[in-house]
């Protein structure tokens, strides 16, 4: 099954990212996607949301040094964040699935379907959008 993270950029839509390893993303792509040195923080997820029954939970990998080094507040993050209450989260994130001790990725309808009942805009996904002119000339 391919499988997907949520990437959640600051300011715009998240994407689906395919995993890179079937079910999962390295160390590197995980870097790359926020910046730095990575940090996994608590959702307000529980596992189940991830529809499957070896999946523990659902956590965000944020860059560790990104109130340090001053970067923007993510409010999509911070929607699923944990302890939003008391904090809040800056920079790119993703959202990823724990199982033992992988980080995996999700189905996409299950990736589609948090993103709609949370509220976080998803970039289209496909072949891009295609729109049609008319020239009256």
């Amino acid at each position: 099954m391919e499988r997907f993270v949520i990437v959640m950029p600051v300011g715009t839509s998240a994407y689906l990212l395919p995993c890179d390893d079937g079910d999962t993303c390295k160390l590197e792509t995980l870097q790359n996607l926020v910046g730095g040195p990575i940090e996994v923080v608590d959702s307000c997820l529980a596992g189940n949301w991830s529809r499957e029954s070896d999946v523990e939970a659902v956590k965000l990998v944020v860059n560790e040094e990104g109130k340090l080094r001053d970067l923007q507040e993510n409010e999509n993050a911070a929607t699923l964040y944990a302890y939003d209450f008391m904090d809040t989260l800056v920079g790119p994130a993703a959202l990823v699935a724990v199982r033992g001790e992988d980080l995996i990725g999700f189905a996409k309808p299950v990736a589609e379907s948090i993103c709609a009942e949370w509220e976080i805009p998803l970039e289209a996904t496909g072949t891009g959008e295609c729109f049609q002119t008319f020239n009256p000339d």
